[in-house]
């Protein structure tokens, strides 16, 4: 493997778990905006949740441009290759195994921590004896579900995942990357 496909596989990483991680605080960040814009007595709070969600979602949009999609250029702009010694680290696996390695356990480690955070609200939601929509564990529970949902749909969906980043990427760096043995 080059220094620059170790490069392209390190920020991609990085990049897939900030998004995700982004998309698991969405729901949260909704329901802020939502009790914000429903209270009539703060205008200049509402203002601020609205500022913040637009911060946020476009941080995430370009986490997933630069870091996921547009990695060469990332790559090219900051000059992470300059100043290795070695063109080339010895490893004997494919680079599209190593993306899907790194896809399913990002997925992983997102369903594996969202679960006991699951079982305990709905433990909690079960023994407080209230109706869903008065239960206090009510956002817990939607955005514990929301994240193992997602993290299992990550991990077992890895090659739709792969295959998406590829076909966004572009063309040119999936078959030069592809083409490569670690």
């Amino acid at each position: 493997m080059t220094i620059r496909t170790f490069w392209h596989l390190i920020l991609k990483t990085i990049g897939i778990w900030l998004f995700i991680q982004g998309l698991l605080s969405l729901p949260a960040m909704i329901y802020t905006l939502i009790d914000a814009l429903a209270n009539p007595f703060s205008r200049s709070i509402a203002l601020v949740e609205v500022a913040y969600f637009i911060l946020a979602v476009a941080f995430y949009a370009l986490i997933l441009q630069f870091l996921i999609l547009k990695s060469q250029w990332t790559i090219d702009s900051l000059r992470l290759e300059k100043g290795f010694e070695q063109t080339r680290i010895d490893l004997t696996v494919p680079y599209g195994k190593l993306l899907r390695i790194v896809i399913i356990l990002i997925g992983g480690i997102v369903f594996i921590k969202a679960i006991p955070h699951l079982v305990e609200n709905v433990y909690l939601f079960i023994i407080g004896d209230l109706t869903f929509s008065q239960s206090p564990r009510t956002l817990n529970l939607i955005i514990y579900s929301a994240q193992a949902i997602v993290g299992f749909l990550v991990m077992t969906n890895s090659d739709i995942v792969q295959r998406y980043i590829n076909k966004k990427s572009g063309e040119a760096e999936s078959k030069q990357l592809d083409k490569e043995d670690f």
